[in-house]
């Protein structure tokens, strides 16, 4: 198979199965991203598939970093991995922050809305958050401030299945998620949001997460009947 010479996103899953067939591998069908709705037929069918999609870290399709889950969106659970993908990713886990004032949400895309049928979620958590805290709530819905200088003032993070859950528990933000999110190995529980779980194993999570995530470089590498990192 003659290595991709142009980085181009949406020939990966052609390109994965073309690397496992070289393998003699039984690739589990391939898709990519959430919005040709190929994912969503696949997860319907109760049969082996591939997911392709935003990298957990060093993140922008032009960097030519991905993720790659089995049976799945995310990974949801920590695998016993060393820890040295961290510096090829620059990944750094700061301290706990203890402070904050702001409950900051990150509600679901339009299309994990479309995928999971949650389109009350956002309704439903402001609506818990009302009945168990007095802080101030922010919905972050635009991407076009930077995560970092959204969370000056958070307190903690709530989202439904958002990257960003991880991009905030690395900054050292507690992060409240549900269980279809790569945070929810380190996340507390909604009604515990003013006592937040300041997990230890932070390291160990973002590890194991690096241990999902690839650079289209390293796709001849990846043996494709031997890739487990799926949901829990």
């Amino acid at each position: 198979m003659t290595p991709l010479t142009v980085w181009n996103r949406k020939e990966l899953p052609d390109y994965a199965m073309s690397l496992a067939n070289e393998q003699g591998a039984a690739m589990p069908y391939p898709a990519y991203g959430l919005l040709d709705g190929v994912a969503r037929a696949l997860r319907g069918r109760g049969k082996e598939w591939i997911y392709f999609d935003h990298s957990y870290f060093n993140r922008g399709w032009h960097r030519g970093n991905f993720r790659v889950i089995r049976n799945g969106f995310h990974l949801t659970k920590i695998l016993d991995r060393p820890d040295d993908r961290m510096k090829k990713f620059g990944v750094q886990v700061e301290p706990w922050r203890k402070t904050g004032r702001e409950i900051v949400i990150i509600p679901p895309s339009q299309a994990q809305i479309a995928m999971y049928e949650n389109d009350s979620w956002l309704v439903e958590t402001e609506a818990k958050l009302a009945q168990i805290t007095d802080r101030p709530v922010t919905c972050k819905t635009s991407k076009q401030t930077p995560l970092r200088d959204f969370l000056t003032d958070a307190w903690a993070v709530v989202t439904f299945a958002s990257v960003a859950g991880v991009e905030a528990a690395l900054m050292g933000i507690p992060v409240f998620s549900t269980d279809q999110c790569p945070s929810w190995p380190i996340s507390g529980r909604l009604k515990n949001i003013e006592a937040p779980h300041y997990a230890e194993n932070r390291h160990e999570w973002a590890s194991s997460l690096c241990y999902a995530s690839w650079n289209w470089h390293e796709m001849p590498h990846i043996k494709w009947d031997d890739y487990h990192y799926e949901m829990l």
